[in-house]
Parts: C-alpha cells; sequence; structure tokens
C-alpha cells in the first residue's frame, strides 16, 4: 500500500499578499501534522512574482525546497532539517 502523506495548496489568481498568508498558515498546517513528508504549491506561470515571493519567503523560514518543473510553476516544501 502507497501513501502519500503530503498537500498542495494553488495560489493561481492571488496576490503577493494573498499568496503570502496562504503559504504561511501552509508552513503552519505543515508543522502541526506530523504525517505530512512535503507539500506542493503552484505559483502558475503568470508574471513570475508569486514564485519569488514563495522562495523568499521559505528561505526566510529556512524550508527547503525545489523548483519541480522546468518553468518552476511548482514549488515543492521539504521539512526543516533537524540541528
Amino acid at each position: 500500500m502507497n501513501f502519500d502523506y503530503s498537500f498542495t495548496i494553488d495560489l493561481h489568481s492571488q496576490d503577493s499578499i494573498e499568496a503570502t498568508n496562504a503559504v504561511l498558515n501552509a508552513l503552519f498546517s505543515f508543522e502541526e501534522n506530523k504525517n505530512f513528508e512535503f507539500f506542493d504549491i503552484i505559483t502558475g506561470n503568470g508574471s513570475g512574482v508569486l514564485k519569488f515571493v514563495v522562495a523568499n519567503l521559505l528561505e526566510d523560514e529556512k524550508y527547503p525546497f525545489d523548483f519541480l518543473n522546468q518553468n518552476q510553476s511548482i514549488i515543492r516544501v521539504y521539512r526543516k532539517f533537524k540541528q
């Protein structure tokens, strides 16, 4: 049996303030539920502003992440490394 312990948030049509709030809420949920191994953020292809806003936020909060596709419209966020 294969379980997918993750979730996805979609930021299409959100401005940078709405997207920031959505990502912060997702990070809170991610930390609260230890069963989640990662989660994905869909920023879309638009102007690219959301990609930078989200990447900067994740870097500031010290979450490791990868872009899952060539146009960088999907971001996978992983748990913080334990120190």
